[in-house]
């Protein structure tokens, strides 16, 4: 083997070692951005994001701005391992009121503007006596849902008797800026002429008030001036909704049981039904750990 030849095969294993060595500083450097990412605004509110990108300019360019919550390698980030649980302070929550236009309509109702997942706009009708906000089936499509046989449904008492209607959860609710987040709302194909019912599920987040003359909602926080929030919400709430989501749970668990054993066609519904919550549930968990929240102000089934 002549020198020449030698001399192109040592070059050859250098400039291989060298490209190895650039990719595997590259991964480590990814891995080290990789995480949880808080920063706490001008009202004193602590949002969380994976992506530095959605962190308003203001808050990426100050020095203590931005704190990052290192996840461990190989973490899945859509759903951070609650264990072990770490608490942080909450913040000094604002005592916010937020005032909404109501659009008077006959019969003394009332609609509002919202917008549905932060991109579908719907104007809904204002109803205190429904349990959760009602859809019609083309505000359904526009937002992607499609109803299956097999899909989530609850049995909802109407003027033509009992009727099973699909259940889907709701990414944000906003009207104005006031937005709240995983909120259940069912599919109603017999709505027409409006968009759908605003019931409690979105307003049961709030402490609200009709001025009927007027013509304004009044939202305000649940929580009480200067009570200690995680993102956005009191202790209270956090402990309210868990026990909320764990009550359903179990309700719904022994109607899909005794469901089963009467052979309702119905019953994989209702079983559906029990997964959507333990999904729901299962988000708030997750929410819940990278907020902070203590675990006093959780629950378990």
């Amino acid at each position: 083997m002549s020198a020449r030849l030698k001399l192109n095969r040592v070059s050859l294993v250098v400039r291989l070692a060298l490209v190895l060595f650039v990719v595997s500083c590259a991964v480590q450097v990814a891995s080290s951005l990789a995480g949880i990412f808080s920063y706490r605004d001008d009202q004193g509110a602590i949002h969380f994001t994976d992506d530095t990108s959605k962190i308003p300019k203001q808050y990426r360019e100050s020095e203590q701005g931005v704190r990052k919550h290192r996840e461990g390698r190989g973490a899945y980030r859509a759903t951070p391992v609650p264990s072990p649980t770490v608490e942080l302070p909450g913040s000094v929550s604002q005592n916010q009121e937020i005032q909404i236009p109501l659009i008077p309509i006959s019969g003394g109702n009332f609609l509002v503007d919202t917008v549905l997942n932060g991109r579908i706009k719907a104007r809904l009708m204002l109803d205190t006596g429904a349990s959760l906000i009602t859809l019609t089936e083309e505000i359904g499509r526009k937002l992607g849902i499609s109803a299956y046989s097999d899909s989530a449904e609850l049995p909802f008492n109407t003027a033509g008797g009992e009727e099973w209607m699909p259940l889907v959860a709701l990414e944000t609710v906003a009207l104005g800026s006031a937005e709240i987040r995983l909120v259940e709302a069912s599919i109603n194909s017999h709505i027409k002429e409006i968009d759908g019912l605003l019931g409690m599920s979105f307003l049961g987040d709030f402490r609200f008030e009709i001025d009927r003359t007027n013509k304004r909602l009044t939202l305000r926080p649940p929580q009480n001036p200067n009570e200690l929030a995680w993102d956005g919400k009191s202790g209270n709430w956090w402990k309210s909704r868990f026990e909320h989501y764990d009550t359903i749970i179990k309700s719904y668990s022994t109607q899909a049981s005794f469901l089963q054993r009467r052979g309702h066609e119905k019953a994989p519904n209702m079983q559906k039904t029990v997964e959507f919550y333990k999904n729901l549930r299962q988000k708030l968990q997750t929410r819940a750990s990278i907020s902070g929240l203590p675990l006093r102000f959780r629950s378990s089934l």
